[in-house]
């Protein structure tokens, strides 16, 4: 959609108010609203206004300036008065200006379109109270659909998975989150119930890797107004408490050439050269790139035991296709929903990109050691992180693990209900 389009559709739906959204570097979608009259044609070009460059980095800076993109027009649909758009920044290590970089590069050195899909889950509250004051600290949950799921035993996650009727109280909300996503130009693969008792999933459609990204972020964005509006909360917390299942994210890629899989062989659900050098790139810098998938300081908390995983399946995995030939991929397992997309899959594409320059081999017997902390995640990408040069310029990478090891110092400078209560008593 150009400029002017964009506007005329403004008018013709007399939309009132325009949401000019951005995202600020660890994934906080965030928006600017204006009176649709102040908006014009010159402002596709020119940019709008002042933001503060500390609400995008955490640290102080020039101004930034918001450049609307046209072709993210969308309705607001909880908002009938609103449209959105979603904007670049004029400062080169906008998270979006990177992912912009690194698509460019992606397609400049295979000559292939990347499309990205992501499948997210996320957990659906009641009622979520917590407590962190000085004196106070704890959090408690609640959903009619916890005293729906009792059944504790062996295949206790196994049947809650695509569960439906009265076990699966969410769906209405899912099922409008998703109709909202796709009237905000979001094409949503399936959606369905987890394996947690307030657990679900959004799949997405695979998309050009902008697109991907924005949609991402939508559907989040979709997801926690609908709940809102109903008076349920959701949350994309890699965890809300220890007794469910973490969230996670499922990446998937492939690369086009001409209605062509660049990704697979011609021969059954096998990759090709191209897609084993891009998955072994992956795999070699895989500690590095968790601090990107992997961001926060509760990604960690089921995986503190891991002492080794198999690569194939539990890292990298080559699904079944669910829509025949086109649905072929790689999809990528070690990722939350805590992540930044745009930032996710520029180091993703960053690190396929090396496997390709070095004809690394993709080894599907491989045993390794993923990183069991954010501290850990940090290290390795302070140590590697020369693939990234291309895309990443060193010094928003040491802003970067600048801000997540004030995180992870915060988080180990504050009490913590678990501990109190294991030395409460001592």
């Amino acid at each position: 959609m150009k400029p002017e389009e964009a506007l005329e559709k403004i008018l013709e739906d007399r939309f009132r108010w325009i949401d000019i959204c951005y995202t600020d570097v660890i994934g906080n979608f965030k928006n600017l609203t204006l009176p649709s009259r102040k908006l014009s044609k010159s402002n596709f070009k020119e940019g709008i206004g002042n933001i503060d460059h500390e609400s995008m980095f955490y640290a102080e800076g020039e101004h930034l300036i918001l450049t609307p993109i046209s072709e993210t027009f969308a309705p607001v649909p909880w908002e009938p008065s609103t449209a959105r758009f979603i904007a670049l920044s004029n400062n080169p290590s906008d998270p979006r200006n990177i992912l912009s970089k690194a698509e460019k590069m992606f397609e400049k050195e295979t000559k292939c379109q990347l499309k990205i899909g992501s499948e997210i889950d996320y957990y659906l509250l009641d009622t979520l109270i917590l407590t962190n004051e000085d004196k106070n600290v704890g959090i408690a949950i609640d959903s009619k659909e916890i005293g729906m799921n009792t059944y504790k035993g062996e295949n206790e996650n196994a049947m809650r998975r695509f569960q439906t009727v009265n076990g699966d109280i969410g769906r209405s909300i899912r099922m409008q989150a998703s109709e909202y996503s796709e009237v905000m130009d979001v094409k949503i693969n399936s959606h369905n119930h987890e394996k947690g008792k307030i657990q679900h999933e959004i799949s997405l459609e695979k998309e050009n890797v902008l697109k991907a990204a924005d949609d991402y972020l939508t559907v989040k964005y979709a997801t926690k107004n609908t709940s809102m509006v109903v008076g349920a909360i959701a949350s994309f917390s890699p965890m809300i408490c220890d007794s469910e299942p973490p969230n996670k994210v499922h990446i998937n890629m492939s690369a086009w050439n001409k209605n062509e899989n660049k990704f697979m062989s011609l021969e059954g659900e096998k990759l090709s050269d191209m897609g084993n050098y891009f998955t072994a790139g992956i795999i070699e810098h895989i500690n590095s790139l968790s601090a990107f998938l992997l961001p926060s300081t509760l990604s960690y908390k089921k995986m503190s035991h891991i002492e080794n995983i198999k690569v194939l399946n539990n890292i990298i995995r080559i699904p079944t296709p669910m829509f025949g030939e086109e649905d072929k991929r790689i999809e990528y397992r070690l990722a939350d929903p805590s992540m930044n997309p745009y930032l996710g899959y520029s180091a993703l594409i960053c690190a396929g990109l090396d496997g390709i320059k070095k004809k690394e081999t993709f080894d599907e017997k491989k045993v390794i050691r993923p990183p069991t902390n954010l501290t850990e995640s940090l290290s390795s990408l302070m140590e590697d992180s020369e693939y990234l040069n291309k895309v990443f310029n060193s010094d928003f990478i040491h802003s970067y693990i600048e801000l997540k090891e004030k995180e992870v110092k915060e988080k180990s400078s504050k009490v913590n209900l678990n501990e109190v209560t294991k030395y409460l008593n001592i």
